[in-house]
């Protein structure tokens, strides 16, 4: 017998789930100045006086760290389904603003 496709959907079929999680990781993804911060600063001190001319090789590691951790957060808080999504976006977006001006200066640049 044929299935009615206008009939209501059985009631085992949960609701939608509600963003009702503390938005922990919207907030993480913040973290990802100082987080890249630390991973430039690292990078500089382990490469000073090795290499000749490569002054960027720290900054452009940490803008790289800096927009990873930023994104990796935002995406885990819609995963997670947290509540403000736009928690994560703007620490996403925040995250990854040194690596846009780091990749202007890099055009600009003689």
């Amino acid at each position: 017998m044929p299935q009615d496709t206008l009939s209501p959907a059985p009631a085992s079929v949960p609701a939608s789930p509600r963003a009702t999680r503390a938005p922990l990781l919207g907030l993480c993804s913040f973290l990802g100045l100082p987080v890249g911060g630390a991973a430039g600063w690292l990078a500089g001190v382990a490469n000073h006086g090795v290499i000749a001319g490569a002054g960027t090789t720290g900054v452009a590691i940490g803008v790289l760290a800096a927009a990873a951790v930023g994104l990796v957060a935002s995406m885990a808080s819609r995963v997670r389904q947290e509540r403000w999504p736009w928690l994560g976006i703007v620490g996403a977006v925040v995250s990854t603003a040194p690596l846009a001006l780091f990749l202007v200066s890099m055009l600009l640049h003689r």
